[in-house]
């Protein structure tokens, strides 16, 4: 044989348009990494794959302003230079001991600081009652303004929403990737 095409169970039921936008969003993300990657070496730091999702996850905090770009539960500015710093660290959104969620949907920047005062909680579980230094209203503020997929994770009822979701997955995979 020439060529050989293996398909995934999510792959099967696109339809031809819903292949080609597959691949259309497969070289767009290697194009946003690649550009990624020119700004590491610009920068001088090492482009792996840390790097380039801290590059991500600060893009996303304020797309048209880049001097708007704070930690979403502190505040604080995050210039370029800050975020390959130790103050800055890579923070799920929903608790990853709970949710085993590790996707780019569940991951913000925040200052370390912030971070240990969230800990193992949800946001709100954290920063609801705003503890001194922090202030629940513009902490949802600045949560409105990241991509509709971590939006929601702010809400009161986030872990039960996401624990429903969860379970609806589930179902899908089940049935979708079953052998009949």
């Amino acid at each position: 044989p020439t060529e050989i095409v293996v398909e995934l169970a999510r792959d099967l039921p696109l339809s031809a348009q819903g292949r080609r936008d597959l691949d259309r969003q497969h070289m767009d993300n290697r194009a946003a990494n690649e550009a990624r990657d020119a700004t590491l070496r610009q920068l001088g730091y090492a482009e792996n794959y840390e790097n380039r999702m801290r590059l991500r996850l600060w893009e996303e905090i304020d797309v048209d302003n880049p001097l708007n770009r704070r930690c979403v539960f502190s505040g604080e500015q995050i210039s370029l230079e800050r975020l390959f710093s130790p103050e800055i660290e890579i923070e799920h959104i929903l608790p990853f001991s709970r949710t085993l969620d590790d996707s780019i949907a569940n991951k913000v920047l925040a200052t370390r600081h912030a971070n240990r005062i969230k800990g193992r909680r949800t946001p709100h579980e954290a920063f609801s009652g705003s503890p001194e230094g922090f202030d629940w209203d513009a902490i949802t503020a600045r949560a409105a303004n990241l991509p509709r997929n971590k939006v929601w994770r702010f809400a009161p009822d986030a872990m039960e929403r996401y624990d429903n979701s969860e379970r609806d997955f589930l179902a899908r995979q089940l049935n979708d990737t079953r052998y009949t």
